[in-house]
């Protein structure tokens, strides 16, 4: 008798298992119970469903969600409290909608061959952390968005990852968001805002992008301890801040961009403490207010270290690695003024190709005549104050990264040469 019930109980037991792994996505969400959790099965998702209640939906290790469908695989939708943990998307339109929910977090999630991410719609209290993302191949008109965020306040992204979309993170009409240690790489824009009221962008890598952060019709912005390199594309910016105020850019390094930061009509920014190395034009103002600061920055390795359409900014107490002057009062500033003025360079802006010329006699004397210029000319961004030493300790890191690179180069050359005398014996 115990042995039939054993049996019974088994067969029972197979067959509910059977049933529940039957289940599609959406009947697994409808049958936990609100403020439940679900572990979805090791299995192929093929199917959209939508999401109205409080709930966590955690992943398996061999879990795969995917739709055909032009719409989200999952929608979160007039809700709270909805975590999604460990969930692997592909080869989707869309992964996840977050629509008019509050207190939402999206964990670990893993999105491959999408040609978008995450939208979220008129929410507040989102977080979004550890997601990857790997959109297509191809022209950026033909991808969509990584993770795009429309009317909404309090959201933070923080620890994504995400490439090979047409703008990596995309910010509309948001109010308090906070963007910190993401990368953003191969992308039309890594970070990209528009009409953003209280921004905090700290410690992202942006890198390969057309560029790097590009903030239009926004205030109120922070944009700090970011690496913002290889931004190199003809149009490319590590910044573009367009139509901005209250914008304050700190400690950021900017290296190797077409022009680090280009801006336009920018209000009340503070540019300070930043490293600037090897870009082609470092900072570029175009019709600029004259409450803009720029200060206490690193320019090493530019073209041009400052350009403007004639417009007036306040600039003073930078390290620039082309000044000439003399600190014979030993203060740490420099006796004679910084007049940014380059005709050469302004002219390698224009055309590239006369990079070829840099350090010929011709343009070594015309730099000399631009020097002569600078002590008469008035209306040029001039820093009174220009410091004799780099503020940082970029340029002592890089020189240290190239005496190790140049001590490991002779200790190869040596062996090299140990190893042809040797076969030159052995022969």
């Amino acid at each position: 008798m115990k042995i039939r019930f054993l049996f019974v109980f088994f067969l029972s037991l197979i067959s509910f298992t059977s049933i529940a792994h039957a289940d599609t996505l959406q009947q697994q969400i409808d049958k936990t119970p609100a403020g439940g959790t679900l572990t979805l099965f090791d299995r192929d998702y093929m199917e959209t469903a939508v999401i109205k209640k409080p709930i966590t939906i955690v992943g398996g290790e061999k879990t795969v969600l995917m739709s055909d469908s032009e719409k989200p695989v999952l929608t979160i939708e007039n809700t709270q409290q909805v975590t999604l943990k460990g969930l692997r998307f592909l080869q989707s339109t869309s992964a996840v909608a977050v629509k008019k929910s509050k207190k939402i977090t999206l964990d670990q999630l893993e999105m491959v061959q999408m040609f978008s991410g995450v939208q979220v719609y008129d929410s507040e209290q989102v977080m979004i952390k550890g997601l990857t993302l790997r959109g297509l191949d191809g022209q950026y008109a033909s991808k969509g968005y990584g993770l795009a965020v429309y009317r909404s306040e309090q959201v933070t992204l923080q620890n994504n990852n995400v490439t090979l979309v047409q703008d990596a993170y995309y910010l509309e009409k948001t109010k308090d968001v906070i963007v910190k240690n993401n990368v953003a790489t191969e992308s039309r824009y890594g970070l990209h805002f528009m009409y953003a009221d209280g921004i905090k962008a700290e410690n992202n890598t942006l890198q390969r992008n057309v560029t790097g952060i590009m903030l239009m019709l926004a205030k109120n912005a922070t944009l700090r301890h970011n690496t913002i390199s290889i931004q190199w594309d003809w149009n490319s910016s590590g910044f573009t801040l367009y139509n901005a105020e209250n914008i304050v850019a700190e400690h950021n390094i900017f290296s190797g961009n077409r022009t680090a930061i280009l801006s336009q009509t920018l209000k009340n920014a503070t540019i300070r403490k930043n490293v600037f190395s090897s870009n082609q034009t470092a900072i570029e103002f175009t019709a600029s207010d004259e409450d803009n600061v720029v200060t206490d920055n690193d320019f090493v390795g530019n073209i041009l270290n400052i350009r403007s359409d004639g417009s007036d900014s306040k600039i003073h107490h930078n390290y620039y690695d082309d000044y000439d002057g003399t600190d014979l009062d030993e203060d740490g500033m420099g006796d004679t003024k910084y007049v940014a003025l380059q005709s050469f360079g302004q002219w390698m802006v224009r055309e590239p190709a006369y990079q070829y010329f840099i350090e010929s006699p011709s343009v070594v004397l015309l730099n000399r005549m631009d020097q002569q210029t600078n002590k008469v000319e008035q209306n040029q961004l001039v820093d009174d104050t220009p410091v004799i030493k780099p503020t940082s300790n970029f340029s002592e890191r890089q020189n240290t990264i190239h005496i190790v690179s140049l001590l490991f180069g002779l200790l190869m050359l040596g062996g090299a040469i140990y190893l042809w005398r040797k076969g030159v014996r052995i022969g």
